[in-house]
């Protein structure tokens, strides 16, 4: 009988004595509330994953917008984790920065850098109208500079679009939602 336990262990089919072990995520703060560290002030939207808030971290002021997914389980956190190691590790002007990441409750929450220009989609959604051929160039520079930069660090960004590029009122742009490491 020992032959086929171990042979299940070898060939990871379950069945031993192994209890399922806890995934760590290193860049995600596990069973830490970020209602404790993080007001929520207002709501900025909707995304593709879920809600997205504006916040202020209680003690800085710091504003952010948090970024709330909700997940069907642990497993499907797996996904995002590529998305917050990337922003973890990387520092640029315009990569939009990643503060912390929680994950409770099913619900996975990422402080992102809070721009207040909003998505480049929804600006000229409210201008009605598209931007002007001298703004074009401008945001395209700095998204070239922001590619450039991850480009040099082995991350492809795969989802360029103007809801995916941000502005802040200072006249920054900045590129979010990337996912994917080469």
């Amino acid at each position: 009988m020992s032959f086929f336990n171990n042979l299940k262990k070898v060939l990871h089919l379950g069945g031993g004595n192994d209890a399922k072990k806890k995934k760590v995520f290193n860049n995600i703060r596990d069973n830490s509330d970020p209602n404790e560290y993080w007001d929520m002030v207002g709501e900025l939207g909707d995304g593709a994953f879920g809600k997205v808030y504006k916040a202020q971290h209680k003690t800085t002021g710091q504003l952010a917008a948090a970024k709330v997914c909700v997940l069907d389980n642990e497993d499907d956190l797996a996904d995002f984790t590529v998305e917050i190691d990337i922003l973890t590790e990387v520092r640029h002007p315009n990569v939009v920065e990643l503060h912390e990441a929680y994950f409770i409750e099913n619900k996975l929450w990422m402080l992102l850098e809070y721009c207040d220009g909003g998505a480049l989609d929804s600006v000229m959604s409210e201008l009605e109208k598209g931007l002007s051929e001298r703004q074009i160039a401008y945001v395209c520079r700095e998204m070239t500079r922001g590619l450039e930069f991850l480009h040099s660090r082995r991350v492809i960004h795969r989802d360029l679009k103007a809801g995916n590029v941000l502005a802040t009122m200072q006249g920054g742009v900045k590129l979010g939602e990337s996912r994917d490491a080469e």
